[in-house]
Protein backbone atom coordinates (compact mmCIF):
# COMPACT_ATOMS: atom_id res chain seq x y z
CA UNK A 1 0.00 0.00 0.00
CA UNK A 2 2.85 2.37 0.87
CA UNK A 3 4.63 1.72 -2.42
CA UNK A 4 1.38 2.44 -4.27
CA UNK A 5 1.15 5.82 -2.59
CA UNK A 6 4.80 6.53 -3.39
CA UNK A 7 4.19 5.56 -7.02
CA UNK A 8 1.16 7.86 -7.28
CA UNK A 9 3.15 10.72 -5.74
CA UNK A 10 6.01 10.09 -8.17
CA UNK A 11 3.62 9.97 -11.14
CA UNK A 12 2.02 13.24 -10.00
CA UNK A 13 5.39 14.92 -9.61
CA UNK A 14 6.52 13.69 -13.03
CA UNK A 15 3.27 14.93 -14.55
CA UNK A 16 3.74 18.32 -12.95
CA UNK A 17 7.37 18.49 -14.09
CA UNK A 18 6.35 17.53 -17.62
CA UNK A 19 3.69 20.22 -17.63
CA UNK A 20 6.05 22.92 -16.33
CA UNK A 21 8.79 22.04 -18.78
CA UNK A 22 6.24 21.79 -21.55
CA UNK A 23 5.08 25.32 -20.87
CA UNK A 24 8.69 26.45 -21.26
CA UNK A 25 9.16 24.41 -24.41
CA UNK A 26 5.90 25.69 -25.91
CA UNK A 27 7.66 28.99 -26.57
CA UNK A 28 10.41 27.17 -28.49
CA UNK A 29 8.89 27.14 -31.99
CA UNK A 30 8.06 30.87 -32.20
CA UNK A 31 11.45 31.83 -30.77
CA UNK A 32 13.23 29.47 -33.15
CA UNK A 33 11.34 31.07 -36.05
CA UNK A 34 12.41 34.55 -34.90
CA UNK A 35 16.04 33.46 -34.51
CA UNK A 36 16.08 31.89 -37.95
CA UNK A 37 14.38 34.94 -39.45
CA UNK A 38 16.98 37.24 -37.89
CA UNK A 39 19.90 35.23 -39.29
CA UNK A 40 18.66 34.17 -42.70
CA UNK A 41 17.54 35.93 -45.81
CA UNK A 42 13.82 36.22 -46.48
CA UNK A 43 13.40 33.09 -48.60
CA UNK A 44 15.45 30.87 -46.28
CA UNK A 45 13.61 32.21 -43.24
CA UNK A 46 10.28 31.48 -44.89
CA UNK A 47 11.43 27.95 -45.79
CA UNK A 48 12.64 27.36 -42.24
CA UNK A 49 9.32 28.58 -40.86
CA UNK A 50 7.40 26.18 -43.13
CA UNK A 51 9.70 23.30 -42.15
CA UNK A 52 9.20 24.01 -38.43
CA UNK A 53 5.42 24.27 -38.87
CA UNK A 54 5.30 21.01 -40.85
CA UNK A 55 7.48 19.12 -38.39
CA UNK A 56 5.44 20.48 -35.48
CA UNK A 57 2.20 19.24 -37.08
CA UNK A 58 3.69 15.80 -37.69
CA UNK A 59 5.07 15.65 -34.12
CA UNK A 60 1.64 16.43 -32.66
CA UNK A 61 0.00 13.70 -34.75
CA UNK A 62 2.66 11.15 -33.78
CA UNK A 63 2.39 11.99 -30.07
CA UNK A 64 -1.39 11.71 -30.15
CA UNK A 65 -1.14 8.33 -31.89
CA UNK A 66 1.49 7.06 -29.43
CA UNK A 67 -0.64 8.30 -26.51
CA UNK A 68 -3.63 6.32 -27.78
CA UNK A 69 -1.83 3.15 -28.83
CA UNK A 70 1.21 2.73 -26.59
CA UNK A 71 1.23 4.97 -23.54
CA UNK A 72 -2.35 4.43 -22.42
CA UNK A 73 -1.95 0.65 -22.59
CA UNK A 74 1.38 0.73 -20.73
CA UNK A 75 -0.08 2.90 -17.97
CA UNK A 76 -3.18 0.71 -17.67
CA UNK A 77 -0.94 -2.35 -17.35
CA UNK A 78 1.21 -0.53 -14.78
CA UNK A 79 4.40 -0.94 -16.81
CA UNK A 80 4.99 2.68 -17.80
CA UNK A 81 8.47 3.51 -16.52
CA UNK A 82 10.96 6.29 -17.25
CA UNK A 83 12.97 3.81 -19.35
CA UNK A 84 9.87 2.93 -21.40
CA UNK A 85 9.04 6.63 -21.73
CA UNK A 86 12.53 7.33 -23.07
CA UNK A 87 12.20 4.49 -25.55
CA UNK A 88 8.80 5.77 -26.68
CA UNK A 89 10.23 9.26 -27.13
CA UNK A 90 13.04 7.95 -29.33
CA UNK A 91 10.48 5.98 -31.36
CA UNK A 92 8.34 9.14 -31.69
CA UNK A 93 11.32 11.19 -32.91
CA UNK A 94 12.19 8.47 -35.44
CA UNK A 95 8.55 8.30 -36.58
CA UNK A 96 8.36 12.07 -37.10
CA UNK A 97 11.59 12.12 -39.11
CA UNK A 98 10.45 9.12 -41.14
CA UNK A 99 7.03 10.62 -41.87
CA UNK A 100 8.56 14.00 -42.71
CA UNK A 101 10.67 12.48 -45.52
CA UNK A 102 11.76 15.25 -47.90
CA UNK A 103 10.64 17.91 -45.42
CA UNK A 104 13.22 16.63 -42.93
CA UNK A 105 15.89 16.64 -45.64
CA UNK A 106 15.01 20.23 -46.56
CA UNK A 107 15.05 21.14 -42.88
CA UNK A 108 18.52 19.67 -42.54
CA UNK A 109 19.72 21.99 -45.31
CA UNK A 110 17.91 25.10 -44.09
CA UNK A 111 17.97 24.71 -40.30
CA UNK A 112 20.60 22.11 -39.47
CA UNK A 113 20.14 19.73 -36.53
CA UNK A 114 16.74 18.18 -37.34
CA UNK A 115 16.83 15.36 -34.72
CA UNK A 116 17.27 17.88 -31.88
CA UNK A 117 14.54 20.10 -33.30
CA UNK A 118 12.18 17.14 -33.68
CA UNK A 119 12.98 15.99 -30.13
CA UNK A 120 11.99 19.43 -28.83
CA UNK A 121 8.84 19.47 -30.95
CA UNK A 122 7.87 16.03 -29.61
CA UNK A 123 8.35 17.28 -26.03
CA UNK A 124 6.27 20.35 -26.87
CA UNK A 125 3.48 18.12 -28.27
CA UNK A 126 3.63 15.92 -25.17
CA UNK A 127 3.25 18.96 -22.93
CA UNK A 128 0.33 20.17 -25.01
CA UNK A 129 -1.51 16.85 -24.98
CA UNK A 130 -0.54 15.62 -21.51
CA UNK A 131 -3.27 15.10 -18.93
CA UNK A 132 -2.62 13.04 -15.82
CA UNK A 133 -4.14 9.56 -16.13
CA UNK A 134 -5.67 9.78 -12.67
CA UNK A 135 -8.11 12.24 -14.27
CA UNK A 136 -8.97 9.68 -16.91
CA UNK A 137 -7.66 11.75 -19.81
CA UNK A 138 -4.80 11.53 -22.23
CA UNK A 139 -1.34 10.44 -21.18
CA UNK A 140 2.19 11.55 -21.86
CA UNK A 141 4.19 9.78 -24.55
CA UNK A 142 7.59 11.12 -23.57
CA UNK A 143 9.62 12.14 -20.59
CA UNK A 144 10.44 15.78 -20.12
CA UNK A 145 13.83 17.29 -20.79
CA UNK A 146 14.51 17.41 -17.06
CA UNK A 147 14.23 13.66 -16.72
CA UNK A 148 17.28 13.06 -18.85
CA UNK A 149 16.11 13.40 -22.42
Amino acid sequence: MNSELELKILESLLSLMTLLIGVGISALAPRLKRIVSAHADGKQAQLASHVIDGLSTIAEAVVQEFNQKVVADAKKAGVFTPALAQSIKQDAVSAVISQAGPLAALGGQVIGDIPSLVSSLVEQAVAKHHIDTSGGGATSACPSAASGT
